[in-house]
């Protein structure tokens, strides 16, 4: 079963978000000097790096071509949101965007055309995602350490954000692949 062209551009996307993420990370953990920030995200860069070069290698192993230039997730945030400068927009963003990830992969495989090499592929990361994410997670402990109403009005600014980045990719999905269906990703 080859790739369609939806989902081998999805796939780019999640790559180039994946180590988009990673670099991110692999900034915050180079720029800040409190301990449990630096090991949580020096953990969490190696993570989404794992997951980039995953994906990276499913779509290489599957014949399709690894396209760079294809945007990011987090592009699409910082076009309303802004480039996060303060820490707990930085933190509480990359909670947003690891639940819409989780959400994402998750109705990808819903549905019935997934490669199976692909199918495996995202399980995987699902599971990474989930082991790093919850009320354990190094971002939820941080985030639960800072001002209450400073973190209210940032998880309400970056939900509304989150709900106009679903419904753009959706609808992008369904103008740009309306012959491989209207199940959603992203």
């Amino acid at each position: 079963m080859p790739l369609t062209k939806r989902e081998l551009w999805l796939l780019n996307l999640y790559r180039n978000s994946e180590l988009q993420g990673a670099l991110l990370m692999g900034r915050l953990a180079r720029s800040v000097t409190n301990p449990d920030v630096l090991v949580g995200a020096t953990r969490h860069c190696a993570t989404e790096a794992s997951h980039a070069a995953l994906l990276t290698e499913v779509i290489a192993k599957l014949g399709g071509t690894i396209d760079p230039s294809i945007e990011t997730i987090q592009m699409h945030y910082s076009q309303d949101g802004g480039i996060p400068k303060a820490m707990v927009d930085l933190l509480v963003l990359s909670e947003i965007l690891e639940a819409r990830v989780l959400m994402s992969y998750r109705e990808h495989l819903q549905r019935s055309d997934v490669h199976p090499n692909v199918r495996r592929t995202l399980q995987r990361i699902i599971q990474d995602e989930e082991a790093h994410s919850g009320e354990n997670g190094w971002v939820e402990q941080l985030i639960a350490g800072m001002p209450p109403e400073q973190v209210a009005a940032t998880l309400a600014k970056w939900r509304d954000i989150d709900e106009k980045v679903a419904e753009q990719l959706h609808s992008r999905l369904a103008s740009d692949f309306p012959e491989e269906g209207t199940h959603l990703e992203c």
